[in-house]
């Protein structure tokens, strides 16, 4: 699942402009809600964060994890263990395979990720172990929100 994430930016039922009905229906009500005015709704599953516009659409999916294996959902109610693969050979994977992985600074110049160019995914390992990944779509958000506040 995280593998198939990498590669297209999707988890399961969980795609970029995704309805929020839709989500749930399948994976159940999330474990907690975070939002701050004027931002968008985000819903928890775990370690899983969900990204939904105002009118409802899956926008951003981020992945936040210092464990060996992510819990991520699979069914109302369940869950998987993801095991994480060590950063180099995940790295290693994605380009035997044939995907592009750069290297970008989105957020802060200091920091520097990994982009997989087919799919927008962006992954880091940050000092502490924690790994990072995050996918965005800002056209979905653009749309729903208009291009000030994204």
């Amino acid at each position: 699942m995280l593998s198939k994430f990498l590669r297209t930016g999707a988890l399961g039922v969980a795609t970029h402009g995704a309805q929020y009905r839709t989500v749930v229906s399948q994976w159940g009500e999330p474990e907690a809600f975070a939002s701050q005015d004027p931002d968008p709704v985000y819903c928890l599953y775990g370690e899983l964060q969900l990204g939904f516009t105002g009118k409802g659409r899956l926008w951003h999916l981020q992945i936040e994890s210092g464990l060996g294996a992510i819990p991520l959902p699979s069914a109302s109610g369940q869950c998987v263990r993801e095991p994480v693969p060590e950063f180099p050979r995940m790295v290693a994977e994605l380009v035997e395979d044939g995907y592009q992985v750069t290297e970008c600074s989105p957020f802060d110049p200091a920091e520097v990720w990994q982009r997989v160019d087919q799919s927008g995914v962006l992954f880091r390992r940050e000092a502490s172990g924690l790994l990072r990944i995050h996918s965005s779509a800002m056209d979905v958000c653009n749309e729903d929100f208009g291009t000030m506040h994204c």
